[in-house]
């Protein structure tokens, strides 16, 4: 008994839907667009005015937060000082000191 071998097409098939379908996607992409030039136009050059004030804003609200971050490092805190609680003696005492007198500079 012969063996016969048969002939296998091996990736010629996957080769082949590969191209086909990069075929087809070029027939899509040769389509022409929706609509009439000049509104595609006026659509896109609002679309590009919205992303440039978007680009603005977001700018300038990085520098103020950078201003505000500046601001806060450059201010130190300042230390309160503890009230002196002034002793009833020291109260009654305070015009009682009257025997001297302060040197002056001639």
């Amino acid at each position: 008994e012969k063996k016969v071998l048969a002939m296998t097409r091996g990736d010629q098939r996957e080769r082949d839907r590969a191209k086909a379908q990069a075929k087809a996607a070029s027939k899509l992409k040769s389509q022409p667009k929706e609509g009439r030039p000049e509104d595609r136009n006026a659509a896109d050059s609002a679309k590009l005015a919205a992303k440039i004030e978007a680009k603005k804003a977001a700018k300038a609200k990085a520098e103020e937060e950078a201003n505000m971050a500046e601001r806060k490092a450059a201010v130190p805190k300042k230390k309160k000082e503890k009230k002196k609680e002034d002793n009833l003696d020291d109260l009654l005492s305070a015009g009682l000191q009257g025997g001297k007198k302060k040197k002056g500079k001639k």
